[in-house]
């Protein structure tokens, strides 16, 4: 089940990474009838032109409402009861076996890690919160019981330490792996204080730090963007698991000679191939390791191709250890089912068992309950998944924000299932994809990859906030959405043979069921339609740096300062990046830049030559939106800032000209005072 030899390699995808300059080369090798529908084109043009004459881009919903509850995390009570949290709807409900909620309660906001101690505490944090906080269940009801200040943005993932005393968190924006000491938390006051200073010690740093898990002796962490496992045994230098693409998920067990088993669900292990204008080797694959103690490096047991088996996109595994068997679960977001893989012995070099479960496609986080019920989070449908055999039960989410339209739920599936592609298989030079295998959660992998073309190298850029950030690609600068997203139809199905003008029934989609609302059949120009719609409504979280303060200080207002003496002339300051009119004049800055949307774009229309060579045209590239720099990494088209302080450190300025690399002589550096300055702003874009 590994990946067939060189002599057949993998030069498919397709993904659909609009802004990332990476769809607009070669022909394609499936048959392109665009010409027989310029009537349902220009419908769609004008559905476009429509939709953004009526948009008012300054107040626009952030996707943190927008697009639902999300269930995001779950996890069981030693009762048996469930818990889950809400990351759209800043919530920890209670839950009976059935997934029928019973209670809920205030989460920090946008809640993304839980962990449960062996006596029942709740521990959450929220990526946009900077605390730690403990919950109970009393009588039926969720009550919080502890809060602890964490210093900290971004905070991602919680995980206990077997004994209950301390608390391992990973935060994003400095990728920090923190342990916290935990106080014994009292009965619920009904004025609840805040623990100021808890005693938090740095144990590490990576780059996009996802997931933490922790066992006696070992604490793990998915460091996304870095592609990289690290496992910390006490003080020691950590070891690491090293890929070429980023890890999606991770799972680590105590072995019987003392070390570790680790699991991990994410891309295929090896440089991404664009030699035709498409995508290679990006499957989706299942990988097994074993740390022996005092190891220096982990050995691979195995790595086996999911997408084969059915299973892209795996962002939840487990992996257990019964006497002398090993067993790995994992469920794809992109595809529904989910899969075990047992491997009996020490025989890691024979196929594991395969059993099969009925799950639909959008599982972030599962548990398997004592009776073998599969629970799980399902963002994607929002919904709690309940599978004992047979149907799964879907229990919908209750949110606070409206009802979204159909089209707009079937973009989101198109953008992260394999729906815009069913065809495709992991045979030959196909594989089977979504937005997420370059996209994560929409956002970035921390690649820098060979285009194909010439010398040049791209990185991943962000698919949020799109619709005020045309023109799209860097290289090609195509002026409207509507050609970006028929354009990216013809690349996802480049080498199945198939007309990228379909439709889709329920027998090539079966689980569209499930998406309230959806026609029993789709016709092309809706599934485009669908996708725009979703496109539009796939607006930035909000920066976690720039919600807690309606103010500048004074070192983020001397930056704003800085930004429009030295960068908005290529940055502009507008609503909307092709529209000069809707430049935001300088008094409104702090107003916008310290919402929830953070709206303003941070870019134009227009090539720019930088001297960050080699260029993606002879022109230049695309000036690229400076919104969320805290989620992209790292920086330029060539990868070559490795940290906003090395931008600015390459950054010169001379008469009529900037640059971002190699500057001449007598231009003019940024002073410390500049860089300091700069910082505290860019870190609020």
């Amino acid at each position: 089940m590994a990946r067939r030899g060189p002599g057949q390699r993998l030069a498919a995808l397709a993904v659909i990474g609009a802004a990332a300059g990476c769809h607009d080369a070669g022909p394609a090798t499936a048959p392109d009838r665009s010409q027989r529908h310029e009537h349902e084109l220009a419908a769609l043009h004008a559905f476009e032109d429509q939709r953004r004459a009526a948009m008012d881009f300054a107040t626009l919903p952030t996707s943190e409402v927008a697009l639902g509850p999300d269930p995001y995390r779950i996890a069981a009570l030693p009762d048996g009861a469930l818990v889950g949290i809400l990351r759209g709807a800043s919530a920890v409900v209670l839950l009976d076996r059935d997934g029928n909620e019973q209670a809920r309660i205030a989460a920090p906001r946008s809640p993304s890690g839980l962990a449960v101690s062996p006596a029942g505490d709740l521990f959450v944090v929220g990526d946009a919160a900077r605390e730690l906080a403990q919950y109970r269940v009393e009588d039926g009801r969720l009550a919080r019981v502890a809060t602890l200040a964490i210093d900290a943005l971004g905070l991602r993932d919680v995980a206990l330490a077997p004994d209950g005393t301390t608390a391992y968190l990973v935060e994003e924006r400095d990728g920090r792996l923190l342990a916290v000491a935990l106080p014994a938390a009292r009965r619920a006051p009904r004025a609840l204080p805040t623990v100021a200073h808890p005693a938090v010690r740095e144990l590490g740093r990576c780059h996009g730090p996802l997931r933490v898990a922790a066992i006696a002796g070992y604490v793990a962490v998915d460091c996304l963007l870095d592609h990289t496992i690290e496992i910390r045994q006490g003080t020691s230098p950590p070891v690491r698991i090293h890929h070429d693409g980023p890890l999606w998920s991770a799972a680590i067990v105590r072995a019987p000679d003392g070390g570790a088993l680790i699991a991990a669900g994410g891309v295929e292990d090896h440089p991404l191939e664009r030699d035709d204008g498409g995508f290679g080797y990006i499957d989706s694959y299942l990988y097994l390791y074993r740390l022996a103690p005092g190891a220096a490096q982990p050995e691979r047991l195995a790595a086996i191709n999911s997408s084969a088996l059915g299973v892209v996109t795996p962002k939840w595994i487990t992996v257990e250890r019964d006497g002398d068997s090993v067993a790995m679960t994992t469920a794809g977001y992109a595809t529904a089912g989910s899969l075990t893989l047992t491997w009996r012995g020490d025989d890691f070099a024979a196929p594991p068992a395969i059993a099969r479960g009925e799950l639909p496609p959008g599982t972030t986080a599962a548990l398997r309950t004592r009776d073998g019920t599969l629970a799980a989070a399902d963002p994607l449908l929002d919904a709690w998944i309940i599978a004992r055999g047979g149907a799964p039960r879907i229990v919908a989410a209750a949110g606070t924000s409206p009802e979204r339209p159909a089209l707009s739920r079937l973009g989101e599936a198109l953008f992260f299932t394999t729906m815009m592609a069913p065809w495709n298989t992991a045979d030959g030079k196909l594989s089977r994809f979504t937005c997420e295998t370059c996209h994560h959660e929409g956002y970035v992998d921390g690649r820098t990859h060979f285009t194909g073309r010439g010398r040049v190298f791209a990185t991943t850029r962000p698919l949020y906030g799109l619709f005020n950030n045309r023109p799209y690609f860097s290289r090609a600068l195509d002026p409207t959405m509507t050609g970006m997203v028929h354009a990216e139809f013809r690349v996802a199905n480049r080498h199945n043979g198939r007309d990228p003008w379909f439709a889709l029934s329920r027998t090539d989609v079966p689980w569209l069921d499930l998406v309230a609302d959806a026609p029993p059949s789709l016709a092309p120009e809706v599934l485009r339609k669908a996708f725009m719609t979703f496109l539009m409504d796939f607006t930035h979280r909000p920066n976690p740096a720039a919600i807690d303060h309606a103010r500048f200080t004074d070192l983020e207002r001397a930056g704003a300062q800085r930004f429009a003496e030295h960068c908005a002339s290529c940055h502009a300051a507008r609503l909307i990046a092709d529209d000069p009119a809707s430049l935001v004049p300088f008094e409104r800055w702090e107003s916008l830049v310290l919402s929830p949307a953070g709206p303003i774009v941070w870019s134009d229309a227009r090539y720019a030559r930088t001297a960050i060579e080699p260029y993606v045209h002879e022109r230049g590239a695309r000036v690229p939106t400076l919104r969320r720099l805290y989620k992209k990494w790292p920086y330029f088209t060539s990868g070559v800032g490795r940290s906003l302080a090395d931008v600015l450190d390459r950054f010169a300025s001379a008469p009529g000209a900037t640059y971002h690399d190699v500057a001449p002589a007598d231009a003019v550096r940024l002073t410390a005072d500049d860089k300091a300055a700069l910082l505290a702003f860019l870190a609020l874009l």
